[in-house]
């Protein structure tokens, strides 16, 4: 296996393609995280990498933008190992860790292993493909894109949705402000009363990518539709413009699963998020 690492966004969406076109619902964070960052998101080290075996095949592609977990496409183990070397061997050279890793169920414990670190299953996620858009129940209020008088509504909901789910959400300027335009905001009586927004759009071959989050209500306001509203809005903004519209939920979040089953998405396939334990 050989492994190519690079600084380069464009380079790596570029290089991958034939692996995210080929399986474009499961690469779609590393396409919509490169292409954020070549939209001038920031974070504290770039890295994307791509496995090739020895035909020169993409066999798997990841990336590592810290502070964030690595996160790993599908791919053969032994592509998993190698991927893992290279993000060890970049963390010695920056002293930035992970904290953790994110990818397919057995293929994320294999890399993780790499690290030399104790690490345990953080959560286990689903992957949800719409598939007949089943439109939900009205309830009062009405949706609407905020601006940048919102944008510390935003930040202040970002950072709860984070701490409710344990996610981790950049707060960078140039993402705030982009976001503004992927966003929707449920209000009644000219009050905003739950969110819902999707990441960039991913392009491929074999299919035009939306997908859905974060979404976020205050704990006050939940039972009464606004969450499910807002989705739908996005739902409403995306399918004229995407192939697939897709999202994750956490697999144990009975409530948050069944919102979005009734608004007809299906189980595509699951996701393991690894946390390596503070040294």
């Amino acid at each position: 296996m050989h492994v190519h690492r690079t600084g380069d966004a464009a380079e790596f969406l570029d290089a991958s393609l034939p692996l995210r076109s080929a399986d474009p619902v499961r690469t779609n964070v590393l396409g919509s995280v490169a292409t954020g960052v070549t939209e001038g998101i920031g974070y504290d080290d770039a890295n994307f990498f791509v496995v090739e075996d020895d035909d020169g095949e993409v066999v798997g592609a990841a990336l590592w933008t810290a502070p964030y977990k690595l996160l790993l496409s599908p791919m053969p183990d032994d592509a998993a190992v190698a991927v893992a070397d290279a993000a060890v061997a970049r963390s010695a050279e920056t002293g930035l860790h992970p904290g953790g890793i994110v990818g397919p169920g057995g293929t994320a414990e294999l890399a993780a292993a790499r690290f030399g670190r104790t690490f345990r299953t953080a959560r286990d996620e689903r992957i949800l493909v719409l598939h007949d858009y089943l439109r939900p129940r009205p309830v009062a209020g009405s949706a609407r894109q905020p601006d940048e008088s919102d944008l510390a509504l935003l930040r202040a909901w970002r950072a709860a949705f984070a701490e409710d789910t344990g996610s981790e959400l950049t707060h960078d300027e140039t993402l705030m402000m982009a976001s503004l335009r992927r966003t929707w905001l449920w209000e009644v009586d000219g009050v905003p009363v739950s969110m819902a927004g999707h990441a960039p759009i991913v392009d491929t071959p074999a299919a035009r990518v939306g997908r859905i989050g974060p979404v976020y209500t205050p704990a006050d306001l939940r039972g009464y539709g606004y969450g499910t509203a807002a989705t739908a809005a996005v739902v409403d903004a995306l399918l004229p413009r995407v192939d697939v519209v897709m999202l994750f939920t956490d697999a144990a979040n009975v409530t948050s699963n069944q919102v979005y089953e009734a608004l007809g998405f299906v189980h595509a396939a699951d996701v393991v998020e690894i946390a390596f334990e503070a040294p």
